[in-house]
């Protein structure tokens, strides 16, 4: 794909607790972090756009759908891809149920619509089919998610005089087990390779079993999130 093309990623408000101008915000919160993440990358540069509630899902390309309750037993957010096409799918009835809101918490601890959102978005356009696997020094296998080793940091874009809490992501170097010099994530808190942050975590494989590495100071959301995490990726 030429990496001067601009692909549109459709974002589709079916829940009943998420209101229509909070998606707009994340959507143009998003789209300021966007052109850095796809950089880092070395992707094609995306963009998050609100779709007309009457577009049908996926005869657009990729997409984003926000849900009040998971068709995926206790997911808070997860990607697939469904006949070769991409899908993020946020729920937003769960996140609430961990006491989340939609755009910024009291504290950076608090679980957000719009992290969950950002999330899934960058692990998605970097691994839309879910294929791409990495190789640790101890030859066990993590996906190759962007997000998940960092998952409890949180960038704060403002948009419109709103602040929305968006997520940190990892850089390739993070995935390189030769690499002795970062920066491994987008916020530089990280100071090696396959390093998990605080509140972040890895799903691993090794000899056919998922396993879990969870930094020091996860949140029960955060662990949910990563339990559940694995069973989308099988």
């Amino acid at each position: 794909m030429p990496m001067n093309r601009m692909t549109t990623i459709s974002c589709f408000n079916s829940s009943t607790l998420l209101k229509d101008s909070d998606m707009f915000i994340m959507i143009n919160a998003i789209n300021v972090l966007l052109p850095q993440f796809c950089a880092s990358w070395r992707l094609p540069l995306y963009k998050c756009a609100a779709a007309p509630k009457t577009t049908t899902p996926g005869s657009t390309g990729m997409y984003c759908v926000f849900l009040d309750t998971t068709d995926a037993p206790g997911a808070a957010a997860y990607h697939t891809a469904v006949n070769g096409v991409a899908i993020s799918k946020v729920f937003v009835k769960t996140i609430f149920t961990y006491k989340g809101v939609p755009l910024k918490g009291a504290t950076t601890s608090v679980p957000t619509v719009s992290q969950a959102f950002c999330h899934e978005i960058f692990e998605m356009i970097n691994n839309p089919m879910l294929n791409v696997w990495w190789q640790r020094p101890n030859q066990s296998l993590v996906p190759a998610e962007t997000v998940d080793p960092v998952q409890g940091n949180v960038i704060p874009i403002t948009v419109g005089g709103i602040t929305v809490y968006l997520s940190d992501y990892i850089l390739p170097e993070w995935s390189n087990p030769q690499s002795k010099r970062g920066p491994y994530n987008y916020l530089n808190t990280l100071s090696k390779p396959f390093q998990v942050a605080k509140g972040g975590y890895l799903i691993v494989l090794a000899s056919g079993k998922y396993s879990y590495v969870f930094g020091s100071q996860i949140s029960d959301y955060v662990k949910h999130c990563a339990m559940h995490d694995s069973k989308c990726i099988h």
